[in-house]
């Protein structure tokens, strides 16, 4: 925590936190609980819960199965190729980190020393992200706020399946700072949408987002991720109730999925890698 704390700013006054023992502070007398777990709520004030604990838990054991590693692998060689004269140690953020999958294997992926922190809205993604990775930072708050980050304090800031700020992400990067956006590619579970009737992938989402980060970054790269799924009862479960799709099935869908076996499908997905301006 202490290698990270002077890139953390007060979520009330935005002045710099110290480590108190058990708690984080500002010196207009903000203080933060140190959590069991290691992580900090810097949310300014309550907000949606995020995720339920049985949807995280679904993600969590379903990634860890691997079946999302090649996306992985394919933001590892795009970060790694790009980030080669960046300053060491690399700090690397993740903005709607989950249950910090996609950040503590890149950081451990990465060649070079990487400081790593990830914040979600969700408590509950925090606590189970903390308690698995030890060696990244974690902090609860919310992506649509002012983040609780110093000016350009970031040299890569990953944005994997969650909501955006485009010009909070652009002010905490340094110049040149690197943005990794995932978003579903247009084939994303194609097979299941169709036979489930599942939610349908938006469309010109890649030309919204890159109209969205015009003013602050300019687009380096961008790569499609496609392969073959093939997924036994229990992941398929798993699958579905990570995703939006859970909280929108009907008791028709429900009966399908239940009565289905092991399923294969497509996972595409689109990664956008921009640097700011």
């Amino acid at each position: 925590m202490d290698a990270v704390l002077h890139l953390l700013r007060c979520p009330i006054c935005v002045t710099e936190l110290t480590h108190h023992e058990k708690s984080l502070r500002c010196v207009h007398g903000h203080s933060f609980d140190i959590a069991r777990e290691g992580y900090v709520n810097l949310l300014r004030k309550k907000a949606g819960m995020g995720d339920s604990k049985e949807m995280l838990q679904a993600r969590r054991a379903f990634l860890e199965e691997g079946y999302y590693a090649p996306l992985v692998k394919a933001l590892h060689q795009q970060l790694e190729s790009i980030s080669e004269q960046e300053q060491r140690p690399l700090t690397m953020l993740d903005a709607g980190c989950g249950t910090g999958y996609y950040l503590a294997h890149l950081q451990a992926a990465l060649h070079t020393t990487t400081l790593g922190l990830g914040f979600d809205i969700s408590k509950e993604a925090i606590r189970l992200a903390a308690r698995q990775y030890r060696e990244t930072f974690f902090f609860v708050a919310n992506v649509k706020e002012h983040l609780v980050l110093a000016d350009n304090a970031i040299n890569i800031l990953l944005n994997i399946f969650a909501p955006r700020n485009i010009p909070e992400f652009a002010r905490v990067l340094v110049p040149g700072g690197l943005l990794a956006i995932v978003i579903p590619g247009e084939y994303h579970l194609q097979e299941l949408r169709d036979a489930l009737h599942l939610l349908s992938i938006e469309e010109q989402k890649r030309q919204h987002i890159l109209e969205q980060c015009a003013p602050y970054f300019q687009l380096e790269a961008t790569q499609e991720v496609t392969y073959r799924l093939s997924l036994p009862h229990e992941s398929l479960l798993q699958l579905l109730m990570m995703t939006p799709n859970y909280h929108h099935l009907n008791e028709e869908q429900y009966r399908a999925i239940r009565q289905s076996g092991s399923q294969e499908t497509t996972a595409d997905f689109l990664c956008l890698i921009l640097r700011k301006r």
